[in-house]
């Protein structure tokens, strides 16, 4: 059966995206996004757009729900020959989602054009152009365009300082509730809030009751959806050719006649009962993440079934890599633009273990490790997992995750409680609610059942806002007046006149970056309900509201990607040390230099070059770092939501690094035009560290998470740092990263020389997984571009 699952996972189609795009220039484009198996599903935008047709005029709320009825109660469904856990949020092995009523227009561009011609034949794609005709003027993105008008507009399109789109959609379900109570009980509470507002009719009783009416339509449609599933693998057991088929088939019935609609009672039942409820809010919106913390929420099913003998642990086991499977089932399109963020990613899923309860206390069980051992057998690209590291961690659960460490998946990726407990504490969450977080991708911090269903506010790339600062906010290409008219950089008598234009530019463009966000997301609440997320998000019922019309009481809620602090932390350095203490150069070298991209200045590059750079523990180069760090998160914080809560910065600016960095000129820290940005906020710039990964983590602890927001911090090893002998010393430098105080790490595991001939050979190195970001990619999915920033990462020794 091991051999089994294995094949089953070289089977699947990678649904994995390519980076075909940097801003607005083609990247390789000619290989396509995806790869020729992957085709665009068409069955939601087809359900969707006729139940919308049904349903004109009704209240949006509903006609959202019933769209999910639509879909759930009609959607083609399939069981292959292998599963035992069962669903897809698309209607065929191969299918990705397509979000027709957040945006068709890239859409349609991408499958007439080199990117995605093999994703619809001719016949999907007359069948697509006949449904967008439908949805002009009726998507988001159309009624988005509607609203925007005046200067606020040149904003809103894309320039290379921030980035704002139509992004998908981040949260973490009640899945605990779901597998307590199940889906009918939560119909009950539904309905018996229904009763209490018929008695007291509140002043919003209209908008409670056909919110509450809406939740009981897409629960119930949730429960058809599984008994669909039940019917299909009955009728296919009765075709069954052999015993064991028609076994596991009547089990699948079985299974899926009680859940999500009743509670889970075994592992099995609970597997897929979430399972559902994963899918489903796929189905919903465009969405991401999973989120859920696997080993707290499932753990003690297992250890049930295994006291009782219901299940062995080989069982279990396979029961996780069939799952694993179904998750790499799950992929969405991209727009172009958005494949240069996501270059190699899916869906960005991503598991939590480890971590504490609710008092304090670890919570590593068996699940945990079965979880680890999945992994490693697996080596698939989603689920990533974030492990939640602690004081109590146990040895052996760390050993354990260097070992999968190891294998070069990239994961599992290193959450230090000790950071992020007290940050989520300043950003007023209690403390039990705080020890339950969870990742659901990436970095993006999470509440479990929390109502933080939410989107990032987009990415503002910091280098560009420091060059705005050195030209007064003056575009010198048009003389346009794009930015702030800041102070003229030849009257700075210091660097600290420079930041001070930095962090000017960084208001000017935040203001406007959320008051573009803020729009929006009213538009979402007003035009993209979401009864079933809401029906399983805490709190929804009983206020009798969507969750787009309220938010968890924290500035958790609400994240703006934050790209490339490490270089504008080594441009002020540099100009500090070269331009202002030493007097090797004047300001207006510096910008002839600048403006020139370096040519014919190599002298003045060298200089700026040569300065001390983060990442080397070195105390002027940091103390540059952490101003940025924190004056970045202080200007971000005045800038509120609709609810009146902070925006923040967030480390998850996954290849965006690579992809937004083409429309950046040149900056003072050496960096050319169109060069990458450093990998991560807490990451040195590509080859600045030269100190060794310890001096690494002494600039990273420098930077306070309590002052910021949650980081992220690639290192790359070779394989023999973490093998034999050397595996107490790597396990021993996660344990001083740890006692640092620094909130994350993650690893990638190969040496230059593969790296160099996968590039020059991807034939020969197909299964080549690398960490790009918050995810895992396959190496020969990326650009020439984007495997060359993970090459020029620096490889750390300890010797």
């Amino acid at each position: 059966m091991q051999t089994d699952a294995r094949q089953l996972k070289e089977k699947l189609t990678v649904k994995a995206v390519r980076n075909v795009r940097r801003g607005y220039e083609k990247d390789e484009a000619s290989r396509g996004m995806y790869r020729p198996e992957v085709k665009l599903d068409l069955a939601r935008s087809r359900l969707l757009t006729k139940s919308y047709k049904q349903t004109e005029g009704e209240p949006m709320v509903l006609r959202r729900a019933k769209a999910i009825r639509s879909i759930l109660s009609r959607m083609p469904i399939y069981i292959q020959d292998w599963e035992r856990i069962v669903g897809n949020n698309v209607s065929t092995p191969n299918g990705i989602y397509f979000g027709i009523d957040m945006n068709w227009r890239s859409v349609k561009r991408v499958v007439s054009g080199e990117e995605g011609k093999t994703l619809l034949d001719d016949a999907g794609r007359a069948e697509l152009a006949q449904l967008v005709a439908y949805w002009e003027g009726k998507s988001l993105s159309d009624i988005q365009k509607n609203v925007f008008s005046g200067d606020i507009l040149k904003y809103w399109k894309y320039e290379g300082t921030f980035i704002w789109t139509h992004w998908s959609e981040l949260g973490i379900p009640d899945h605990e509730k779901v597998l307590a109570v199940g889906f009918n009980g939560i119909i009950q509470e539904a309905k018996a809030r229904l009763e209490e507002i018929d008695r007291t009719v509140p002043p919003d009783y209209v908008d409670q009751k056909e919110f509450l009416e809406a939740v009981i339509i897409a629960l119930e449609a949730g429960i058809t959806f599984a008994g669909r599933y039940a019917a299909l693998a009955r009728e296919q057991a009765k075709e069954a050719q052999a015993p064991e088929d028609g076994k596991r088939l009547l089990k699948i019935a079985e299974i899926c006649d009680r859940v999500p609609a009743q509670p889970a009672r075994t592992l099995e039942e609970a597997l897929q009962s979430f399972f559902f409820a994963h899918i489903i809010r796929y189905i919903e919106y465009s969405s991401v993440g999973i989120g859920v913390r696997f080993d707290k929420v499932f753990g003690p099913f297992l250890e049930k079934d295994l006291a009782g003998g219901a299940i062995a642990r080989q069982e279990a086991l396979e029961l996780l890599k069939l799952l694993w499977v179904k998750f790499n089932e799950l992929g969405m399109i991209y727009s172009p633009l958005l494949s240069a963020v996501y270059g190699g990613a899916a869906t960005v899923q991503a598991i939590t273990l480890g971590g504490v309860d609710e008092y304090g206390l670890d919570v590593t069980n068996e699940m945990t490790h079965l979880v680890l051992e999945t992994a490693e057998f697996m080596q698939s690209l989603e689920p990533s997992i974030c492990l939640r590291y602690h004081d109590q961690t146990p040895d052996d659960l760390l050993s354990r995750a260097v070992d999968v460490i190891r294998t070069g998946v990239g994961y599992p990726s290193l959450f230090n409680d000790k950071a992020i407990l007290p940050m989520l504490k300043g950003w007023d969450v209690p403390e039990k609610d705080a020890r339950d977080y969870g990742v659901s991708g990436c970095v993006y911090m999470e509440l479990p059942g929390k109502n933080i269903v939410r989107r990032a506010y987009g990415g503002i790339h910091l280098p560009k806002v420091l060059w705005w600062g050195l030209h007064q906010g003056v575009n010198p290409l048009n003389g346009e007046q794009y930015g702030a008219r800041t102070r003229d950089p030849l009257a700075f008598t210091s660097a600290e006149d420079l930041m001070d234009a930095y962090l000017e530019q960084l208001a000017f463009f935040m203001e406007r970056f959320v008051k573009i966000e803020n729009t929006c997301r009213a538009l979402y609440e007003r035009y993209l309900p979401r009864p079933y997320l809401s029906a399983i998000t805490q709190g929804c019922i009983e206020r009798g509201q969507d969750c787009r019309k309220w938010q968890y009481p924290s500035i958790v809620h609400d994240i703006c990607i934050v790209a490339g602090a490490s270089n504008v932390a080594d441009a002020l350095t540099a100009v500090d040390q070269v331009v202002f203490k030493d007097g090797k150069i004047s300001m207006q070298e510096l910008l002839d230099a600048l403006a020139a991209d370096w040519e014919g200045h190599e002298h003045v590059r060298r200089l700026m070059l040569n300065a001390p750079k983060y990442g080397n523990d070195h105390p002027e180069a940091d103390a540059w770092a952490q101003r940025v760090h924190h004056g970045t998160a202080e200007v971000m914080a005045r800038f509120k939501n609709r609810f009146g809560y902070a925006c923040r910065g967030d480390g998850s600016a996954v290849s965006g690094t690579y992809g937004a960095a083409l429309m950046c000129p040149a900056t003072p820290e050496g960096r050319r035009n169109g060069e990458a940005f450093a990998d991560a906020t807490l990451s040195p710039v590509f080859g600045a560290d030269q100190k060794g990964p310890t001096a690494v983590l002494k600039s990273a602890s420098k930077i306070d998470t309590l002052k910021t927001y949650n980081h992220l911090l690639n290192q790359k090893f070779s394989p023999d740092m973490l093998s034999g002998d050397m595996k107490e010393v790597f396990m021993n430098y996660i344990r001083a990263w740890g006692d640092l105080g620094i909130s994350h790490i993650q690893f990638n595991i190969v040496d230059r020389d593969t790296l160099i001939k996968a590039q020059e050979n991807p034939a020969q190195y197909p299964d080549l997984i690398v960490r790009v970001a918050g995810y895992s990619a396959y190496f020969a999915d990326l650009s020439k571009g984007l495997q060359d920033t993970i090459i020029a990462r620096t490889e750390q020794s300890f010797q």
